[in-house]
């Protein structure tokens, strides 16, 4: 393996939320550095201090190094400072090189799309977590077709591993998320994730009220939370669950950050449902997770049918009898008949390897940063 032409530093934030992607970040660095010791680094900015966040990054490109924004991180918020920090930064100086990771594309904020326009034109070589995302930002008028055609699509791995999950501690978050007695649950819907508009917050508690109108006892169990700059998304939640009569059926756990704990309390569920309004998908860190897991799941279809071609792992899990796929406009009816049909095929329900993942994501990361330092990118 050639030796690298300069270190790399994934930028991100250290506010306490909720973040997949800074989750991924992390994962990510210590792949890289498990092949090649000390090369990548996580350096947390925030943009508060405009000055400062742009500073950061100009002493990195000066010393030649690469400058490796995620985009986008939930700890910046809505802050304009991250869209432009890039372009600030690469006027200052015109050494090193800027390497920006869309986690997402097509389901952008009109808002947040243009707010990283600078960023976007100021870098120097992208990369993709999907072929979806990949495919629609080649279409976009900002960029060299040549830069554009260069970007790799580098699927992420999943941000939890299920390293020794202890089956005694999951009957115990079965017997805890069931309940006894009138409460007692008959089948648990869990969810994992970023609670925002394309996961339908809303559409958890609706499948919720509909079994619970056709007399089968449900309960939703929540393991994640709203974005922390979205505090009307979380009440609002709370108070659909309460007009839709399913409050007391609502298992809301937050975020939890020891792994054992989250994954276990996931294998308690009887299904998981992921919504996504775009598709399941490769870059939902959300599913890749509870792939791992003998869990029924039920999704949307995927807007490419080569979506996980890439990965015979997903693959199989997607195809499995104990995973039901709806179309993304799905009626909370057509769900809850995903829900039950799952269920019904839940001892066919399997979790999946993706141990080989982030190794395999690191790999090519590196095969980047070496093509992108070497101007071959």
């Amino acid at each position: 393996m050639p030796a690298p032409s300069s270190s790399v530093v994934i930028f991100g934030s250290a506010r306490p939320v909720t973040c997949a992607v800074m989750d991924a970040s992390h994962r990510l660095r210590d792949a890289i550095n498990a092949n090649r010791p000390g090369f990548a680094a996580i350096q947390l900015i925030e943009p508060e201090h405009p000055l400062a966040f742009v500073g950061a990054i100009v002493k990195v490109l000066r010393e030649g190094r690469i400058a490796h924004f995620q985009l986008p991180i939930e700890g910046w918020g809505n802050s304009l400072a991250p869209g432009w920090a890039l372009m600030a930064a690469r006027l200052a100086t015109p050494k090193g090189r800027i390497a920006i990771t869309l986690h997402e594309w097509t389901s952008l904020n009109p808002l947040r799309y243009l707010s990283i326009i600078p960023d976007i034109l100021a870098s120097d070589g992208f990369i993709f977590v999907s072929r979806q995302q990949r495919e629609a930002f080649l279409g976009a008028p900002l960029v060299g077709t040549a830069k554009k055609q260069a970007a790799p699509v580098i699927p992420i791995g999943p941000n939890i591993m299920p390293v020794g999950l202890d089956p005694d501690r999951v009957a115990q978050e079965r017997v805890k998320t069931h309940g006894d007695g009138a409460a007692r649950a008959e089948i648990v819907i869990g969810f994992f994730g970023v609670l925002y508009a394309s996961k339908r917050p809303d559409l958890l508690l609706r499948v919720v009220a509909v079994l619970q109108q056709r007399g089968v006892k449900a309960r939703l169990l929540v393991c994640g939370d709203f974005l922390w700059d979205k505090p009307k998304d979380r009440e609002a939640f709370f108070v659909l669950a309460r007009q839709l009569k399913v409050a007391e059926w609502l298992d809301f756990r937050g975020r939890i950050d020891d792994e054992a704990e989250l994954m276990a309390t996931l294998s308690a569920a009887d299904v998981i449902l992921l919504p996504f309004t775009d598709g399941v998908s490769a870059r939902r860190g959300s599913f890749q997770a509870v792939s791992q897991l003998a869990v029924p799941l039920v999704s949307t279809h995927p807007e490419r049918q080569d979506e996980f071609d890439f990965s015979p792992s997903l693959k199989s899990k997607i195809d499995n009898p104990a995973t039901v796929l709806c179309p993304i406009d799905a009626a909370p009816d057509v769900f809850a008949d995903a829900v039950l049909t799952a269920f019904a095929h839940r001892e066919d329900a399997v979790g999946v390897s993706l141990a080989k993942s982030w190794d395999e994501a690191a790999r090519a990361h590196l095969d980047f940063y070496d093509r992108l330092g070497a101007g071959k990118v």
